[in-house]
């Protein structure tokens, strides 16, 4: 997850950068922030390798997430969610939600002042329908976002082969339904098309890939599936 130079860049950064309308600075609509954000840090973690997957008990069940033996991080955003996990137990489709808080905070929140300290957004207080205050985060550096997404749109339009992270990226967002976030609506490519992309896409790098991230992708994914579908109450 980390980059030859520059500072670590979390899968939950990346989606909130994909999420966020860059010149309006909120949610572009279409995507749960909420389990986008606690998705992406189970997915941190996972990769990380500090929290482990428990067997399932069952075909529908989900596994419990514990944090490893060995589970030490300096990154401040990652120890937060690991304090949320060992506040368990919890399965994983429950976990998801719960990462979506971090300090009774919501994980978007924090994850955008980072942003903002690092140089990537800017803060901008405004106001909806001109009366309710809320907080917008623009963006000021679009040079990670842009390579990003031309790598992203190369596997979802293209055809082309996901790295780790675009796997990890484009499985929570397919989990949500909102592959659109990441190619945008250019392309000429039907939503059913992006959709097979992107599925045959996490096949193939889960067939080439380490088996650790395989399980962690596919866990991750199912587990923001099955929020998802708690949440919409079906």
């Amino acid at each position: 997850m980390e980059h030859a130079a520059g500072p670590v860049w979390l899968i939950a950064e990346d989606l909130l950068l994909l999420i966020l309308d860059d010149a309006r600075g909120v949610s572009a609509g279409g995507v749960d922030v909420r389990l986008a954000m606690g998705g992406g840090l189970l997915m941190d973690l996972a990769e990380a390798g500090l929290v482990s997957f428990g067997p399932r008990t069952g075909l529908l069940s989900s596994p419990r997430v514990d944090v490893t033996d060995d589970a030490v991080t300096d990154d401040d955003v990652l120890a937060a969610a690991l304090a949320v996990v060992a506040d368990g137990p919890r399965d994983a489709m429950s976990t998801v939600p719960a990462l979506a808080r971090l300090g009774g905070r919501p994980t978007a929140d924090v994850l955008a002042e980072r942003l903002a300290r690092r140089g990537v957004l800017e803060r901008r207080e405004g106001r909806v329908l001109g009366l309710f205050p809320r907080t917008e985060w623009p963006m000021a550096d679009a040079g990670h976002e842009t390579a990003m997404r031309r790598g992203l749109r190369h596997v979802l339009l293209d055809g082309g082969v996901a790295t780790a992270r675009e796997d990890a990226l484009i499985a929570v967002l397919q989990a949500l339904s909102g592959l659109r976030v990441a190619v945008g609506r250019e392309g000429g490519v039907s939503e059913r098309e992006v959709a097979a992309r992107a599925t045959r896409a996490r096949r193939e790098s889960a067939e080439r890939g380490p088996a650790a991230h395989a399980v962690a992708v596919a866990e991750v994914a199912a587990a923001v599936t099955a929020a998802a579908v708690i949440g919409s109450g079906a």
